[in-house]
């Protein structure tokens, strides 16, 4: 099995079956029934071979510098490769506007983008300052753990209900009206993104069970708020992934994420439309080009913000263009009353820079890749893989600086560099 996953052949052609699936499921199924949403196709594109051959092989080229799962970056690498960058580029082949030369110059840029973020697994900073730490940074995750989950159940005391999917959508609004203050916004994320899923993971590795215990009665709270399914399910998922994973080689991890994608991606297109195929396909693969097409367009007509988007870069030179935050901006633009919060691609590259923000921002991922790779240095990758689902998540979906504020980076960067952190037995090899 480790000399099918060693050989390089079959990465490139799971990557081509991919690319292919999604041509097909773009034009039988997303552009069949989201049509009126925006997944459309260009009068004559199907019929430009030589554009499509370009797609196809821009969507393969990045991975010949793809090295494997060395360092934690790869890891983030994989989902941004799959999620994103595929579905960009063949998405740009269906449904952006403009000669070939324009659709080609901007693959371009998203190859060497790419490219760039592959490479950042090549790379740590030999000297870097590890911050002293007496006390045990988990055993504080814990104690925060419990203290935000009381101060959610304070707060929403009164409208903490476990919902139907009939009542979901009613239950986060009336919460999400309680609960609108920027204190309690960002405690509720940070609990969810950063300490629930730090206490998850350790439960594993340090075999406390009080640890899995109190991050699941965290998530029960935090459901009983929010109403949100993949809540409830991630004490389900973290020991999924940690059993499925604990005795297996990462070094067939790309393959392994690629094949499973195809496999699920034809059976929810054998299946017909159906909740499940519309959830994988429009709001899990699709999403992430769909809304780059969209954020091009936009600001392609629009003022650029040069990172004004950023509140700090915003708070000092005031330069913001706009009334409200960028998701909604475009979102009211072409969807009426949407939050269209987007990838790094779509905010700190065509947002904040147009084209030329492709590059920018794949070389601002690379420095944060790079910083990364030095802080887990030494560190059980399976541990890291869990902890960071909440950081991919957030690359995928938001800004570089919202993934790290919100998703957990700075806080996983601050905790891993920790010189307690760094002496711990159980998730250091």
């Amino acid at each position: 099995m480790e000399r099918f996953y060693n050989k390089k052949i079959w990465l490139y052609l799971s990557a081509l079956l991919y690319t292919f699936i999604f041509y097909k499921g773009y034009i039988d199924f997303l552009n069949v029934w989201f049509d009126y949403a925006g997944f459309n196709i260009i009068e004559g594109r199907l019929d430009n071979l030589f554009l499509l051959i370009l797609s196809f092989s821009f969507c393969l080229i990045p991975l010949f510098f793809y090295n494997g799962f060395n360092r934690i970056s790869a890891y983030f690498c994989v989902f941004i490769y799959y999620m994103l960058y595929i579905p960009i580029v063949m998405i740009f082949y269906f449904n952006l506007q403009g000669d070939n030369f324009y659709v080609i110059y901007l693959d371009m840029c998203f190859m060497l983008s790419m490219i760039m973020l592959f490479f950042a697994d090549k790379f740590t900073i030999r000297k870097f300052f590890v911050f002293p730490m007496k006390f045990d940074i988990f055993k504080i995750s814990l104690i925060l753990c419990i203290v935000l989950s009381l101060y959610m159940l304070i707060v929403y005391r009164n409208n903490l209900r476990f919902v139907g999917i009939e009542e979901m959508y009613e239950h986060r609004l009336k919460n999400a009206e309680i609960g609108s203050d920027i204190f309690t916004s960002y405690l509720s994320v940070w609990l969810y993104n950063v300490f629930i899923p730090v206490c998850l993971a350790y439960s594993f590795f340090s075999k406390k069970k009080l640890y899995f215990i109190i991050a699941t009665l965290s998530c029960i709270i935090v459901y009983m708020v929010s109403a949100a399914k993949s809540v409830i399910l991630l004490p389900v998922l973290y020991v999924a992934i940690y059993y499925f994973l604990r005795k297996r080689s990462l070094k067939g991890s790309m393959l392994s994420i690629g094949i499973g994608l195809c496999v699920l991606m034809i059976v929810a297109l054998l299946t017909g439309m159906t909740a499940f195929s519309s959830i994988l396909w429009m709001r899990t693969i699709g999403n992430g080009g769909y809304l780059t097409k969209y954020y091009h367009d936009f600001f392609l007509e629009n003022p650029i913000t040069y990172y004004s988007h950023i509140n700090i870069i915003n708070a000092i030179t005031g330069a913001y263009p706009y009334k409200k935050i960028l998701g909604e901006v475009v979102g009211h633009h072409y969807w009426n009353d949407a939050d269209t919060n987007a990838n790094f691609w779509a905010t700190d590259g065509f947002a904040a820079l147009g084209d030329i923000g492709i590059l920018v921002s794949g070389i601002l991922l690379f420095g944060l890749f790079v910083v990364f790779n030095t802080v887990t240095k030494g560190y059980n990758k399976l541990f890291l893989i869990l902890i960071f689902i909440p950081y991919v998540m957030g690359i995928l979906n938001s800004s570089l600086f919202s993934s790290l504020l919100t998703g957990g980076g700075f806080f996983m960067f601050f905790f891993l560099n920790f010189s307690s952190s760094k002496k711990n037995k159980f998730i250091n090899l």
